[in-house]
């Protein structure tokens, strides 16, 4: 039955009640109608009251417009708030009254039908949802207090500095019998909020799971917060937190107030027990590529889903699942498979930060998920201690801390950093147990509490040998005599136990009262919190797939100088990156390409002249790399290469080697040269050596030296023209497995030396002065400066390069010589040719210039 229909048989009927309820639902979401329609709502309308049969009001010609204004303004008053205008004067239109009833006699029904009441397939036999009585010993605030959109932070005092030695530890550990009981743990808690507290949760036991969920988001002040633009809650979470602590996880800060990450580094992070990656999300929303992430979790359901992170780039992340291949992080073995792996992609340093949000299901018992946990707290704990470097922070989610294992776990933390607080953040749900124990500046010396946290590990991994458990960390005699830790410890359980029990005694009022709702508050503070936070106020949407050429022309509009001689995407491909070098072939070129070494840079190159292995390469996201090949674009799938979005770079395919002779094998790999930009940053204006050392931070972000799938990426080394001779000294031969011998190089790789190498087919050179400004070096000083005149004859000098003295990479691509050795570069490194420039009259030539 489609609305004109319904509305001329209830007219018929002079249903007017049910007609005003239809009119409003059409008009304000005809999805709406048939829906009703469908659950049966309308059909009952229909139904009541049928057979009247007495003749309508249509025969007495009133309508809104020759209405008795009297009446009119009756009608306003009696449905101001109910119904839309449009809704209101199409019963006025009917001759309605308030009050009385459609039909000539005013007999149809006066009071709306009520809504159902339904829920879903319930029937006979369902236990009926209701929160139970409240206990007696409890009492409910009578004045809530107004939420806060800014936190304050309660911070412990400094712990005393002497490290934590081995043989205390081990002198303060002890083990007994298995303990599922919470309700005697008041040594660190006022023991009426601690049975508060479980009281509280034992209301909810018959309310069903909808209704508590229903009843929790219309009290949380902070509830519609959500998601935002992220994968899940915790992602935000995380972003609360760091803004919080003023964003000095995403921003490392030393104590003295400097930045703890110096502009050629990246920032390293891991996150443990974490699926599907929500804090890695949100780390790298903020950070992009310059941010390496080690995740570790179990493997399954519960997986990291980088293909879902939407808001930040996954390409920089690495899943890892320890030696045992399941992400167990209670496996001693994992744990230390998990260090090796992260300290040797971090040079043996370290992360700067560590988040560990892991829990698990523990319906029915969750009043004992302390207890539960206690193995997941050490490993956690246990984890920033391995991977943290000295001077970073940790983040761990906890729950309740009433038990003295976990104060004494808590107690060993303190005495390894720093500056030490448990906080509980507004997007972590009022009326759960969920707090944050939150680690700035790891000290030095923490080494024998890593192997003490280890050994318990070991102890609880194989079940205390099968008769026990580990009760004790830390005495409690030796918790009370640190006063300000036992006061911190007590305060901090009393003030989240109180507050957790009058936010759970919300969800009960709101539970009984459906009308209850703060929607307005709600709007407000998730305004005020997301401004604070710096997050937008958007929802999550798939990121746009762009192809090649639309990401090339991202690229041209983001960057700050754009070729002069592009004005289109087809001349941008033809006349810049199609461009070839220039090549230096005989010796009275040198004059011509290099009047000032100083201004140069090169490089070694396995290509030789027109190797299809060099080229320009754009990257559109994800395994989405493509190579230039003319004027159209060539999918690399096959290489297993991965790149962020908006990616455009300058590179060469390598064959490495390892092993002479028939032993040989080779691998291949990728050698940035040059780029343009990098995951969406534009370093096109930035120097040539700034340009490399931004490729340098790159590949270190990007490399997988643990996945044997994944194209290795390096940044090609970079020497001054100036001391050719001694960087030509790196070159030597080696036996090859299909040749007597080859002019090779190492390969430049930072992680895994272990001796490969590439065999040497060119010498690229890329100037990174541009003029009129040149190169010098001083012969007091015997530093670099840069030396220009200008137009009205002046002379210019800067030790620091200008801004104009910048050649851009556009420039210096368009610019670039190729020096070809290939094929014979044995006879040009031992110059024993006449037909190509060898190695000794570029040195001499180079030497002439230097000396002058």
């Amino acid at each position: 039955m489609y609305p004109i229909q319904l509305c001329k048989n209830l007219i018929k009927k002079a249903r007017i009640h049910q007609l005003l309820t239809v009119m409003e639902v059409i008009s304000n979401n005809q999805g709406k109608f048939y829906k009703a329609m469908e659950t049966g709502a309308l059909k009952r309308i229909l139904e009541d009251g049928e057979g009247s049969g007495r003749p309508g009001f249509q025969d007495s010609g009133d309508t809104f417009y020759n209405k008795n204004p009297e009446q009119v303004k009756n009608f306003e008053e009696t449905y101001s708030g109910e119904y839309s205008e449009k809704s209101k004067r199409m019963m006025m239109n009917m001759g309605f009254k308030p009050g009385k009833g459609l039909g000539k006699f005013e007999h149809g029904r006066v009071e709306p039908v009520e809504a159902s009441a339904q829920k879903g397939r319930r029937g006979l036999g369902a236990k009926p949802s209701a929160v139970g009585a409240l206990p007696q010993d409890i009492k409910e605030m009578t004045e809530e207090p107004k939420p806060q959109a800014r936190e304050e932070v309660l911070w412990l005092d400094p712990a005393p500095e002497e490290p934590l030695s081995g043989d205390i530890l081990d002198k303060w550990l002890q083990t007994g019998p298995v303990k599922l009981t919470i309700d005697d743990e008041t040594n660190f808690v006022d023991p009426a909020i601690l049975k508060g507290v479980l009281n509280s949760k034992t209301i909810f036991d018959s309310l069903d799971d909808e209704d508590l969920r229903h009843a929790r988001s219309r009290s949380n002040p902070y509830e519609t917060i959500g998601a935002v633009i992220f994968l899940n809650r915790a992602a935000v979470k995380m972003a609360n937190i760091d803004a919080v602590f003023d964003f000095n996880f995403t921003k490392p800060k030393k104590q003295n107030g400097e930045n703890a990450v110096d502009k050629k580094e990246i920032l390293y992070f891991a996150d443990v027990c974490a699926g599907p990656g929500g804090f890695s999300e949100y780390v790298l929303y903020r950070k992009g590529w310059r941010a390496k992430g080690f995740g570790f979790t179990l493997k399954g359901s519960n997986d990291f889903k980088l293909s879902d992170f939407y808001a930040g780039s996954p390409e920089t992340f690495n899943p890892y699942y320890g030696v045992k291949n399941d992400g167990n992080i209670f496996d001693p073995a994992n744990l230390q498979s998990l260090k090796e792996h992260v300290l040797k992609q971090t040079d043996d340093k370290g992360v700067h930060f560590l988040m560990a949000d892991g829990g698990f299901s523990v319906e029915g018992q969750e009043n004992i998920q302390e207890i539960l946990s206690k193995q997941l707290y050490l490993c956690q704990c246990l984890a920033a201690l391995m991977l943290v470097r000295t001077g970073g922070h940790f983040v761990v989610k906890l729950f309740d801390v009433f038990t003295l294992f976990s104060v004494g776990l808590i107690y060993i933390m303190y005495r390894c950093f720093d500056k030490v607080c448990i906080h509980k953040p507004v997007t972590s749900r009022p009326a759960n147990s969920e707090r944050y124990l939150i680690c700035f500046w790891k000290r030095l010396g923490t080494e024998p509490a890593e192997q003490h946290l280890d050994y318990v590990n070991s102890m609880l991994w194989s079940e205390v040998e099968q008769n026990g458990d580990v009760t004790q960390l830390v005495p409690l005699s030796v918790i009370q005599e640190d006063k300000n830790f036992f006061e911190y410890i007590y305060k901090s359980n009393c003030l989240l136990g109180e507050r957790q029990i009058q936010n759970l005694l919300k969800i009960a009022r709101y539970s009984k009262d459906k009308n209850l709702k703060d929607s307005s508050l709600q709007a407000e503070m998730k305004e005020q919190c997301l401004a604070l936070w710096k997050l937008p106020d958007s929802v999550r949407t798939q990121p746009d797939r762009r192809g090649h050429d639309d990401t090339l022309s991202a690229i041209r509009s983001l960057i700050k100088k754009p070729a002069a001689d592009s004005h289109s995407l087809y001349s941008f491909k033809a006349n810049v990156l199609n461009k070839p070098p220039d090549y230096l072939e005989n010796p009275s070129n040198l004059k011509t390409y290099f009047k000032n070494v100083y201004d140069w840079n090169f490089m070694f190159l396995s290509s030789g002249k027109n190797s299809p292995d060099l080229r320009i390469f754009i990257g559109c996201g994800g395994k989405q790399v493509f190579q230039l090949e003319s004027n159209s674009w060539k999918n690399v799938i096959d290489l297993h290469l991965t790149l962020p979005a908006k990616t455009l770079l300058y590179g060469e395919v390598v064959k490495e080697y390892r092993g002479q002779g028939n032993n040989q094998i080779y691998s291949k790999s990728l050698h940035i040269i040059d780029a343009l930009m990098l995951g969406g940053v534009d370093i096109s204006s930035d120097t040539l050596s700034e340009r490399i050392n931004q490729c340098n931070l790159f590949c270190a972000a990007l490399n997988k030296p643990f996945d044997n799938q994944a194209l290795p990426i390096r940044t090609k080394r970079l020497y001054n023209m100036d001391q050719f001779e001694s960087a030509v000294n790196n070159l030597e031969y080696r036996a090859m497995k299909r040749v007597k011998r080859a002019v090779t190089i190492s390969t430049p790789d930072r992680i895994n030396r272990n001796e490969m190498f590439y065999v040497v087919g060119s010498v690229l050179f890329l100037k990174e002065v541009k003029d009129p400004w040149i190169a010098v070096i001083s012969k007091t000083s015997g530093k670099k400066y840069y030396f220009s005149v200008g137009r009205d004859g002046k002379h210019n000098s800067e030790y620091n390069i200008p801004s104009d003295a910048k050649m851009d990479m556009i420039g210096a691509y368009t610019r670039r010589v190729m020096w070809p050795w290939e094929p014979a570069a044995c006879a040009i490194f031992d110059s024993q040719t006449t037909e190509h420039v060898t190695r000794a009259e570029m040195e001499i030539y180079v030497s002439s210039t230097v000396n002058k």
